[in-house]
């Protein structure tokens, strides 16, 4: 189906622009947040299932993203912490405390 006339698509351009700036995230923890020490609350979720022994697979679909974007978080958080290895980050994710912060809270 094809809308050309054009006062029919002038309104729905003014209905959509007008539902746009009205919308919310879907996944209000997908917008991207302030990190802490480089690390965002995005990786900080994703670091916890790390330790718990999570697959990549399983990590993207707990937190509501593509395996990719998960393996993504993880390269960060491997270079951030200056990891070599998977098991390394899970040892270097306990001294650094990033577990034990709380996420700060949106204003």
């Amino acid at each position: 189906m094809e809308i050309r006339h054009p006062a029919l698509v002038a309104y729905l351009v003014t209905v959509f622009d007008r539902l746009w700036h009205l919308a919310l995230p879907m996944y209000s923890q997908a917008v991207q947040q302030p990190s802490e020490n480089g690390i965002t609350p995005r990786q900080r979720s994703i670091a916890a299932l790390l330790i718990e022994g999570h697959t990549d697979t399983t990590i993207a679909d707990r937190l509501g993203m593509n395996v990719r974007t998960a393996r993504l978080h993880i390269s960060k958080l491997v270079e951030t912490l200056g990891s070599d290895s998977r098991a390394q980050l899970g040892y270097l994710v306990a001294p650094s405390g990033i577990l034990k912060r709380e996420p700060q809270a949106r204003e």
